[in-house]
């Protein structure tokens, strides 16, 4: 039986506890406007306390977030991984300067993590990561889900949404004129493919009308962006057609 996906509206988009606040310097170079979903993304990341488990990041750039989750999940093994061996900087440059015992980075595929053994981590995430990969989500779909324990979650942040057709042509025009040959628009369908091994899958949809707003970072501050940020909540919740056309969104995949 399919694994429904399930459009959810978190009701605020403020940190939750302290932690979260901490994990906010991984974001700070997006633009502004997308603070609620950043924030709501790390509510969902700091949810369950973590105490002597495993964290995998996939696709971690320079690793600040997967840093920050080190920093506040002191008893849990974090393991930043990417592709370029250049890649982790900012996490190795906190191993370092700071003495984090539980993070490292590790150069490495997100399609084939022979490394690990089944059931390893208790959660996997990456940032602005699945639009890099969706070419073949069955692959990663199999792989995550393999080493994800029992319980474990799978989330994936700040992700475009495609069937906006505005919003997908922008982003295609984007796409095609910085020559980012392995990014595309997410659907649905895919979320479902993926959820098949999965016992729930829930989505946050991000900026429906707010989408232009991010051009205006610079001019407007956290205040007006969590007025948009209530205001597409508040019509997504009417209708998930409505839902459905956000520009953006987060994921939780449950095992």
């Amino acid at each position: 039986m399919a694994t429904t996906v399930s459009f959810t509206f978190p009701n605020c988009a403020r940190p939750s506890s302290q932690r979260v606040e901490a994990l906010l310097s991984g974001c700070a170079h997006y633009f502004k406007s997308d603070l609620p979903l950043f924030i709501s993304g790390y509510n969902e990341l700091c949810r369950e306390e973590l105490k002597g488990g495993r964290i995998l990041e996939i696709c971690c750039g320079a690793g600040e977030l997967a840093a920050g989750m080190a920093r506040i999940f002191p008893k849990t093994e974090v393991i930043a991984l990417d592709c370029y061996p250049e890649a982790g900087g900012a996490l190795k440059e906190a191993v370092a300067k700071d003495g984090l015992q539980n993070a490292h980075y590790l150069c490495g595929d997100a399609l084939r993590l022979t490394q690990f053994a089944d059931a390893t981590f208790d959660l996997v995430y990456g940032q602005a990561t699945l639009h890099h990969l969706a070419h073949q989500c069955g692959v990663l779909r199999d792989e995550l889900a393999r080493v994800l324990k029992p319980g474990g979650r799978l989330m994936f942040l700040f992700e475009p949404l495609g069937h906006n057709p505005v919003w997908a042509m922008i982003r295609a025009w984007r796409i095609s004129r910085r020559e980012m040959g392995d990014e595309s628009n997410l659907f649905v369908s895919q979320l479902e493919y993926i959820a098949r091994p999965f016992s729930s899958c829930q989505v946050q949809p991000f900026n429906l009308f707010g989408y232009p707003f991010k051009f205006l970072s610079r001019l407007g501050g956290f205040p007006i962006f969590s007025l948009i940020h209530r205001t597409d909540t508040w019509l997504m919740k009417r209708s998930l057609r409505l839902a459905r056309m956000a520009a953006n969104f987060n994921v939780v995949f449950t095992k």
